[in-house]
């Protein structure tokens, strides 16, 4: 799930470094052999990489924020904090440090990640079929209780002693190597289809069962490198479309978010209305990402409406061609 979370958070680094920029000659850190300036610090982080993402993530946030910020919930974010903070449990700090994060800049990238999908979904239109073909799409939440194990055989072993009568919480509880619902008979908490965090063959056999019915062929997962029996405890029904069209289009939403080079765009007209300007000069192309995705977007466009200008006009004037023709035999018809 982490590479999942990741993948759609923009990176969030050298916070603290970036904190302190450009003031004056104040050492940060001394030593017998010399003192280390703030201007000294600046100078070297600025040059990475980090550096100006991090300085990108700031101005971008000051910008969406102002415009967006009202349609972004505190609540929300730390409920998805939580939600990860969760499922890794203790190894939630380690994942951290492995990704170059802390619990600040985590939190920060979750709010930035956030604004940015407003602004996407106040930049995006989708038509009634699209919305239609989503909910067709959409299967609404299911409760599956899971047994995962090691190994295939030792799954169809867990099968076996559930064809024979053998109780799913009972054999979960004995067997399953799953911390998190093992104790809890398997049960996992509700998802839908939008969800991201399980695996896809997971997904698909368990929205194939009926209630009550549990796999008759083990699920091979990746993840977790063992194999899992999952019981369906129970399902939504899937309410009318008219009920869930905001749903849908939240889902669509979602989707864009994972086209990088739209999001850019998007972010790149937020900028270029809210009148950036770097003062240091060496920083100047920090935005430059966003700025150029936005004017490949434009010439696109551009592009586009030149080609069906042109197509019309050559339409038009095979028209008129045609019409001329029309009116010159009947004319010659005439005379005749």
């Amino acid at each position: 799930m982490w590479k999942k979370v990741v993948a759609i958070l923009v990176v969030v680094a050298a916070a603290l470094g970036l904190a302190v920029w450009g003031v004056g000659p104040k050492s940060i850190a001394t030593t017998d052999s010399g003192s280390i300036s703030q201007a000294d610090y600046y100078k070297k982080l600025k040059s990475t990489t980090e550096g100006q993402q991090q300085l990108a993530n700031m101005i971008i946030q000051k910008v969406l924020d102002k415009k967006y910020g009202d349609k972004v919930s505190s609540k929300a974010i730390t409920k998805q904090y939580d939600d990860v903070k969760a499922q890794y449990g203790s190894q939630f700090s380690t994942a951290l440090a492995n990704n170059g994060m802390t619990e600040d800049s985590f939190k920060e990238s979750l709010e930035l990640q956030a604004l940015e999908k407003a602004a996407v979904e106040a930049n995006s239109k989708f038509t009634t079929k699209q919305l239609k073909e989503q909910y067709k799409n959409y299967t609404p939440n299911v409760n599956v209780s899971v047994i995962l194990v090691s190994s295939e055989d030792e799954a169809k072993d867990m099968i076996s002693k559930l064809d024979d009568g053998d109780k799913f919480a009972t054999l979960a509880k004995k067997y399953s190597t799953d911390s998190s619902t093992k104790d809890k008979g398997g049960k996992m908490d509700a998802f839908d289809s939008t969800n991201t965090t399980l695996e896809d063959d997971f997904k698909t056999a368990a929205f194939k069962l009926k209630k009550g019915e549990y796999t008759k062929t083990p699920v091979k997962s990746d993840t977790y490198s063992g194999y899992f029996v999952i019981k369906m405890d129970s399902r939504d029904d899937k309410k009318s479309f008219t009920t869930l069209k905001s749903k849908m289009k939240e889902i669509l939403v979602t989707n864009e978010m994972s086209d990088s080079s739209k999001v850019q765009a998007i972010i790149g007209n937020e900028l270029a209305k809210a009148n950036v300007n770097i003062k240091d000069s060496q920083l100047k192309n920090v935005l430059a990402t966003y700025t150029q995705a936005a004017a490949t977007v434009k010439a696109a466009k551009t592009s586009s409406s030149s080609s069906e200008s042109s197509s019309s006009k050559a339409s038009s004037s095979s028209s008129s061609s045609e019409a001329s023709s029309s009116s010159a035999a009947s004319s010659e018809s005439s005379d005749k």
